[in-house]
């Protein structure tokens, strides 16, 4: 039962490295997706998410009856891994919603500085540039 428990939680943090590593090439909804996938393992149960107000919260995901002492040091260091690979695409994913956002808000209060050729191209460019 360990060695599946282990094997399932490796198979885990393989696949949340691989979310944040695609997530750097250029798919950083994919840093998002593991954030949200693998939240109950690493964050806290969430208010509307998880539970509603005035219920009990659910127990973490991780805590299913396994006290801390009772963890093996091999649980606990994938545990730490897993984490650290979520906190990576927490931080990769609001990194990346600041920039879109910046540049929404920066993009729709200057549009008159952009001009109409900055977002078409006419005809006389499309010939030099043979698109």
């Amino acid at each position: 039962m360990a060695n599946s428990n282990s094997e399932k939680m490796q198979e885990q943090i393989t696949l949340s490295r691989r979310m944040f590593i695609a997530g750097c090439f250029g798919l950083p909804w994919l840093w998002i997706c593991n954030v949200l996938y693998f939240r109950a393992k690493v964050f806290q149960p969430l208010v509307f998410l998880d539970y509603w107000p005035g219920h009990v919260p659910p127990p973490r995901a991780d805590q299913e009856g396994n006290n801390d002492q009772e963890q093996s040091v091999e649980e606990q260091l994938n545990r730490m891994e897993l984490k650290k690979w979520v906190k990576r695409s927490t931080l990769g994913a609001f990194v990346a919603m600041g920039a879109f956002i910046a540049w929404i808000i920066t993009f729709q209060t200057n549009k008159e500085f952009f001009g109409y050729n900055w977002l078409v191209v006419d005809e006389t460019e499309a010939s030099q540039s043979g698109w």
